[in-house]
């Protein structure tokens, strides 16, 4: 996983807000049914499961009673609306990276996009209307053991910033409808509130499951609702191994070897463009939302590169260039996705214009030393350091602040790390001359990011 990527202004990764940092990830007030108590193993065999993270919200149905099914919007819980996820594409694919980082041990598979057929799961991501008034992050209607009924509809609010916080709470609210319980380990992902390590994950060791007391402190659960999926695994129905259960009801996982895809809308083939021209890329994969690092390489009379900038998956990028000597050239764009599968386009085409005197016309050769065109000021709105999102500009577009580069290599500012929570970081990577080249004006300060709307 390409884990030291980020999407421009946005945290990928990092431990629930410490604002939120006591409280209960299942609502403590609800509770749930429970299917399945009797059964001594799996009633089909482990194979793929879907998850379907609802970011866009709708309107829930109440179908009748135990009928809580995602294909029509089912909820045993309420007729309402949930509203849609407040965070932008990049931040709805960062929690799906957390959540497929956890998952990817399994024969699970998150998606942003309903299936069209089958049985899945539904997580509804956002805020119910009216909200329930906080104090808790989720709400799991059911408890299904060893995932005997299928499908189900779970839900998480929009309560925290951190894409991790909400994830980890998406996994918890899923996880219940799949018989896991909580348990009294803050390194695993059933503890039941969001005081935890920074990390919490599906663990291979058995756990005391426990329930909430009045003060919102674990004490042993008596009531256990999947005692037979528990005791095969642990010395005890009131103990669970998360990750042994969910092993034997999926299956384990796999690696996605499927590449993602890249290529130069413009400029075409052969083309020849002005001194200043749009650089347009798309870039998608065939896991959606899937988090893209992008990297561009300009070989000809000038020669520069980016380091590889990360961007929510389906993109489609436009790049500000100026400042090209006149000749030909060549662009490379390459896109890695999270698995590290890796695609490349190269584009061919002419920068219009005489050549500068003392150029050879070879790359990385110059009569000239460097100089600046413009000044190395950022263009577009740089993302806030303390983790707020960038601003948008409507129809899901973002802006990466990044700017043009004199000198040396580039200096990449991508310095945020997945240990240190929440903080955000300015994402730029700047697109410098190589060693040798004229000093260029390379404008990308308004990569503007549009997704593609889905069919």
């Amino acid at each position: 996983m390409l884990t030291a990527l980020f999407v421009p202004g946005l945290a990928v990764a990092g431990g629930p807000d410490d604002f939120t940092a006591a409280i209960p990830i299942t609502s403590p007030l609800h509770e749930p049914l429970v299917f399945g108590a009797d059964l001594t193993e799996p009633p089909v065999r482990a194979g793929e499961w879907i998850v379907f993270t609802n970011f866009d919200g709708g309107k829930m149905n109440f179908c009748g009673w135990g009928n809580n099914d995602p294909q029509n919007n089912c909820s045993t819980i309420f007729d309402g609306e949930v509203l849609p996820f407040t965070g932008d594409p990049g931040r709805r694919a960062a929690v799906v990276q957390v959540m497929r980082n956890d998952l990817g041990k399994f024969n699970i598979h998150v998606t942003d996009v309903r299936p069209a057929s089958g049985d899945y799961d539904m997580e509804m991501i956002g805020d119910w209307n009216p909200a329930p008034g906080g104090g808790f992050a989720g709400v799991a209607p059911s408890i299904d053991c060893f995932n005997s009924d299928g499908g189900e509809v779970s839900y998480t609010l929009d309560y925290t910033n951190a894409a991790t916080g909400i994830a980890k709470a998406v996994l918890q609210e899923i996880a219940h409808t799949w018989g896991l319980e909580h348990v009294d380990s803050k390194s695993d992902l059933l503890y039941p509130t969001t005081q935890s390590v920074p990390d919490p994950t599906f663990l291979d060791e058995c756990f005391q499951i426990v329930r909430l007391d009045d003060n919102a402190q674990p004490v042993p659960e008596n009531n256990i609702s999947c005692p037979n999926q528990h005791s095969q695994f642990c010395n005890g129905s009131n103990f669970q191994n998360s990750y042994q259960e969910l092993l034997q009801i999926f299956g384990p996982g796999s690696p996605d070897l499927t590449a993602p895809t890249v290529e130069i809308t413009a400029p075409a083939e052969g083309a020849e463009v002005d001194p200043k021209f749009d650089l347009q890329i798309t870039a998608a994969d065939n896991l959606s939302p899937q988090i893209l690092a992008v990297s561009l390489k300009i070989d000809g009379p000038s020669a520069a590169e980016t380091d590889p900038t990360a961007w929510p998956s389906p993109s489609d990028l436009t790049f500000p260039i100026a400042g090209l000597a006149a000749g030909e050239y060549t662009i490379t764009a390459t896109v890695v996705d999270e698995d590290k599968n890796e695609a490349v386009d190269i584009v061919h085409f002419t920068v219009k214009g005489e050549p500068a005197p003392g150029t050879t016309g070879e790359p990385g050769t110059t009569g000239e030393p460097g100089t600046t065109t413009g000044d190395d000021s950022t263009t577009g709105d740089e993302p806030d350091p303390t983790g707020e999102p960038t601003p948008t500009t409507g129809g899901g577009s973002q802006t990466g602040g990044v700017t043009g580069a004199t000198g040396g290599p580039g200096d990449s500012a991508t310095t945020g790390d997945q240990s240190g929570g929440d903080d955000g970081c300015a994402c730029r990577s700047d697109l410098a001359p190589t060693s040798g080249a004229p000093a260029l004006l390379l404008l990308l300060g308004l990569a503007r990011g549009r997704r593609r709307a889905r069919r």
